[in-house]
């Protein structure tokens, strides 16, 4: 667009004007000549950028992101990028006051979380049937592989500044990935402005949480700045004996000798002191009408003294970029992961003894896990942009490696007896079996190639490719057999985006995912092929003129082939094809001056339709319902002569699903949770607020498989104070 010259307004004026709006403006300064006697004014012309002022890793005002790092590894505009991605920003995650990973993401369409008595052990999703954890390598941190287990402990909210949700086959920039797609974090990194908070919270089941955020310049040039994040918290959950604790430090330092160079170091250390909430059978809840033996949400199933979730985490890593010009840039970073774990629990299970079942009584058994991963990864890539006149081309050229270790030690005590209605404690919870664990060693190293080609600024193609090399070694210590596997993948991707002028950007895109099977295959005496996926979308966005919002709309169909099943005798097989197909919509907008809204709607058809069983085959993914929906609104109560007072409620539904983890044919009911919270500003220091999840108190269960109850209603009350 060209440059619009506006000669009247202030700098800071025009900048406050121009905030958020696409396009480019010059100027007038007072220059050092307005003091002459005669007062004349002399003006200055200075070109900014106002795409600039959003900064894709940075601070953004409100719940509209407009650019993404993570669907094309360069600062790229949203309506630019052919496929469906989801960001929640820090103003977002404030605004609902979120305590997981799985609570910032609970009104994003497309994807399922688990409950919070799962959610505070691990980040594991399910997006577009399909799913997406830290065990698939799809929960990354700043564009990079973070964890090398599903138990490595959930990312800490407090310490990001977005979270990115890139939908569907995504492999051709980051390599190893379900065909659900990623989700990447953005740490809270170091800040051009000083910031200060801190916080105090107090709520249901004695929780206590203080939490601080300092950052800013250190040096009066500007060259080096520095941001200090931490949590404390100590708190009870529904179940008696099972705590919610943690704590989280994370500090991070900026070095910037010029405006062409950064590099940027990132730590943090966390602890995690929980338990681990059992896994059910369907038919053990009391949602289900068959006459088993009933644990309810608040029972403690396991062993006071023996029951605990403890982890520790750490890592360490930097991020490091030169602009020899303005079109030719470098980026290397580098992280290095661990986390120990120390996991014990009682599983419960019905023995199957009808005898044992009318006494309404279950059986358990001590499960017991000593954990520890380490990873080290690494991206490198260069990017060069090319302006042809009508063409403008940005090449991307990268190589990524990731290196994992996974050494689980595993063993299980001797069954007990169990009445969910008379609990009785005190049973014998030491090992008796020898160890069923597994030591892994994995490694992944890509290369990749991507260019964005745009031309008279209205159509943007994108075309990549990648070539994957990924081995592992697998050691069992039961058996004490080795199991190497070794694979090589191409994938690849291409879509087309075309600006319109009425602000429609409608797209659309293929690609591909990959990803490994470390799952020893007894009958072939080898490991299993890589699962293959697929996904065709078609999608448009929308920017209504004079507005800060953004509208997405996408219809898609996403295959995995070569997907893993039981057959008949329970051996693991490898089958043909599970299928997904489905409707996502979202809306984003600050509506007024005083409402702000987040809105989605999704429909999800997500079946299995190749099995080594044939009953199988039709029928729906566990835990994926066809329907979900979610509202959240903020309004500033300024109208009613109240502006201190913001009142923020949202809801959130989640239609019938599956389990196979029944009995019976019975579905997993339909249920809506409400959210509400209330913020007054004392003044431009202090804020207090208070905030109530699950506000009716809904009792519900979430299943994909196995079943565990959502949490009852919590009410938190906070200070803030910001200086």
């Amino acid at each position: 667009m060209p440059a619009k010259k506006i000669f009247a307004y202030h700098p800071l004026t025009l900048a406050i004007l121009l905030s958020g709006l696409p396009l480019s403006a010059a100027y007038a300064a007072d220059s050092a000549s307005a003091a002459t006697s005669n007062a004349t004014l002399e003006l200055q012309e200075i070109t900014i950028d106002a795409q600039a002022l959003e900064n894709p890793t940075g601070q953004t005002r409100g719940p509209v992101a407009t650019r993404s790092t993570s669907a094309s590894k360069t600062d790229s505009a949203i309506k630019d990028i052919p496929q469906s991605i989801s960001v929640i920003t820090r103003d977002e995650m404030d605004n609902r006051k979120t305590d997981t990973l799985a609570e910032a993401l609970s009104y994003t369409p497309g994807v399922i979380a688990q409950p919070g008595g799962f959610s505070r052990v691990a980040d594991d999703f399910v997006i577009r049937g399909f799913n997406v954890g830290s065990g698939t390598g799809g929960i990354l941190r700043d564009g990079m592989k973070l964890q090398g287990s599903v138990y490595d402990g959930g990312i800490e909210p407090y310490g990001l500044e977005r979270v990115e949700v890139v939908k569907g086959a995504s492999s051709v920039l980051y390599g190893q990935l379900s065909p659900g797609g990623l989700l990447n974090t953005i740490t809270k990194r170091p800040t051009d402005t000083p910031l200060h908070e801190v916080n105090v919270e107090y709520g249901s089941h004695a929780r206590k949480q203080y939490s601080f955020d300092l950052g800013g310049p250190i040096d009066d040039a500007g060259q080096f700045s520095y941001r200090l994040t931490g949590l404390w918290r100590d708190s009870g959950t529904q179940t008696t004996d099972t705590d919610d604790d943690r704590r989280y430090i994370a500090p991070a330092f900026t070095w910037r000798p010029n405006d062409s160079t950064s590099l940027t170091v990132l730590a943090n250390y966390q602890e995690t002191r929980t338990g681990f909430a059992t896994p059910l059978d369907f038919d053990l809840t009391t949602s289900s009408s068959t006459r088993y033996p009933k644990v309810d949400r608040d029972l403690f199933t396991g062993e006071r003294g023996f029951d605990h979730y403890n982890n520790y985490s750490t890592s360490l890593g930097y991020l490091f970029g030169h602009d020899f010009t303005p079109d030719l840039k470098i980026r290397h970073s580098l992280r290095h992961f661990e986390a120990d774990l120390s996991w014990d629990y009682m599983q419960v299970a019905d023995t199957g003894s009808a005898a044992l079942r009318n006494r309404g009584q279950l059986a358990r058994r001590p499960s017991i896990r000593r954990e520890r991963s380490e990873g080290w990864t690494s991206d490198n890539n260069v990017q060069w942009t090319l302006d042809s006149g009508r063409w403008q081309h940005t090449l991307l050229a990268g190589v990524d490696y990731y290196h994992k270790t996974y050494d689980s030690h595993r063993f299980a005590g001797a069954n007990s007896i169990f009445n969910p209605a008379n609990p009785v404690y005190g049973v014998p919870t030491n090992a008796t079996t020898a160890n069923t664990g597994s030591d892994l060693h994995s490694a992944q190293a890509g290369v990749y190639l991507q260019d964005q080609i745009k031309f008279d600024d209205k159509w943007i193609l994108l075309l990549g490719g990648r070539q994957d090399w990924a081995e592992s070694r697998t050691y069992n210590f039961a058996s004490g057999a080795r199991t190497p596997r070794d694979d090589k993948k191409a994938t690849g991707r291409v879509g087309l985006v075309y600006q319109a002028d009425n602000g429609l950007a409608p797209y659309v895109s293929w690609s591909q995912s990959f990803l490994p099977a470390n799952v020893f295959n007894a009958n072939a005496n080898t490991s299993f092929d890589p699962t293959e996926g697929e996904q065709y979308e078609i999608g448009v966005r929308y920017t209504p003129p004079g507005t800060t919002a953004l509208l997405s709309a996408a219809v898609y169909d996403l295959k995995q082939k070569n997907s893993l099943s039981t057959d008949l005798t329970g051996n693991t097989v490898q089958f043909g094809e599970t299928r997904a197909r489905g409707v996502e919509l979202e809306a984003k907008a600050e509506i007024t001056a005083h409402l702000s809204a987040t809105a989605s709607y999704t429909y999800t058809d997500a079946k299995i339709t190749d099995d080594a069983v044939s009953s199988r085959v039709g029928t729906r993914i566990d835990g994926v319902p066809y329907h979900m929906a979610s509202l959240w609104t903020d309004y500033r109560l300024t109208t009613l002569g109240l502006p201190q007072i913001v009142v923020g409620g949202g809801a959130r539904y989640m239609g019938t699903s599956r389990t196979s983890s029944s009995d019976t044919n019975e579905k997993v009911s339909a249920y809506t949770l409400f959210d509400a919270k209330v913020t007054y500003e004392v003044d431009r220091n202090w804020t207090v607020a208070m905030k109530a999840q699950n506000l009716a108190n809904e009792k519900y269960l979430f299943c994909n498989v196995s079943c565990r109850y959502g949490d009852e209603r919590a009410l938190i009350g906070s200070v803030n104070y910001r200086w």
